[in-house]
C-alpha cells in the first residue's frame, strides 16, 4: 500500500526499493591510499514500480497529476504512507527524477515506476540545528601585504623613483 497525502496510489503489483547514496571523494590524490573524504549522507530515495490495467487509466492519469503539481514554483512535497518509508522514518517526499509508463500489450496494462525523494531528511535536520561556525581570522589584526591594492601601487611605484 502506498499513500500520498492521503490519496491512495493504486498499482498491481507494487513494489518499492529504497536506496541512498552515501556521498564521499577520494581523498588519495595521486597516491594509491583508500582514504576518502566523506561529502554526508543524501536523501533517500524510493523507486515505486507497479502495473496499471488499460481499463484504470485515471490511476495513470493520478500519478502523473501528483509527479507533475507544483506550488508556488516547486514540485508539491506529500507525506506519505507505506511500510517501507516507516521503516527508514521517511516521512515526506517528493517525486524526483523520472515518470515512466511502458505499454504491456499482452496483459493489457502500463508497467509504471517512478521515484520519491526524501524531504528534510533526518541528516538534513540534525544539520539545520547545529550552530553556524564563524571562519577563523589568521594573522595579527595588521593589514595583509597588497590587500589596499591603490597603496601598495603607490608605495611600489614611490620606491621605483628613488
Amino acid at each position: 500500500m502506498l499513500n500520498l497525502n492521503n490519496q491512495n496510489i493504486k498499482l498491481k503489483g507494487l513494489t518499492i526499493t529504497a536506496s541512498q547514496q552515501l556521498a564521499s571523494e577520494d581523498a588519495s590524490g595521486q597516491s594509491s591510499s583508500t582514504d576518502v573524504a566523506e561529502t554526508g549522507t543524501k536523501a533517500k530515495m524510493l523507486i515505486v514500480s507497479g502495473y496499471v490495467k488499460y481499463t484504470d487509466a485515471e490511476n495513470l492519469t493520478q500519478i502523473f497529476n501528483l509527479g507533475e503539481a507544483t506550488e508556488d514554483g516547486a514540485r508539491i512535497i506529500y507525506r506519505i504512507s507505506n511500510s517501507t518509508a516507516e521503516a527508514l522514518n521517511i516521512k515526506q517526499v517528493r517525486f524526483a527524477n523520472h515518470i515512466t509508463a511502458a505499454e504491456q500489450e499482452t496483459t493489457r496494462q502500463w508497467r509504471v515506476n517512478f521515484t520519491l525523494a526524501e524531504v528534510r531528511s533526518v541528516p538534513q535536520k540534525i544539520e539545520e540545528r547545529q550552530p553556524e561556525t564563524v571562519a577563523a581570522v589568521q594573522g595579527t589584526g595588521e593589514p595583509l601585504p597588497f590587500a589596499d591594492l591603490k597603496t601598495q601601487l603607490e608605495t611600489f611605484s614611490g620606491l621605483r623613483q628613488t
